[in-house]
């Protein structure tokens, strides 16, 4: 057998057991990165309605706090020292808090 003929039957079977050999060690490796990576982005993206259902909770909880402090059937008084929320749906008043002596 010539040096050519080894050469170029080495390279062959090389490429034909070594090209699908590489390319399944890749798979197999990448497969873990790429699954973590996409979880992350579902995950941000959920966080993101998240933070916008958040707002609205907050909004409806600062209204329903307003309507029993106005009835005196809060049993912790609201104080003044809680941040506002930012925004409030429309058809949501702005909560008044009004410090009222117990009886």
């Amino acid at each position: 057998m010539q040096t050519e003929d080894a050469i170029v039957t080495i390279l062959v079977v090389g490429m034909t057991l070594g090209v699908p050999l590489f390319g399944l060690t890749l798979r197999f490796a990448l497969k873990p990165v790429v699954d973590t990576w996409l979880r992350v982005r579902e995950v941000q993206a959920r966080g993101q309605v998240a933070a916008g259902e958040l707002e609205g909770l907050r909004a409806r909880v600062a209204h329903l706090e307003h309507m029993l402090d106005r009835h005196g059937m809060l049993e912790h008084p609201v104080t003044r020292g809680t941040p506002e929320p930012r925004e409030l749906p429309e058809h949501l008043s702005p909560v008044v808090r009004v410090e009222r002596e117990r009886v």
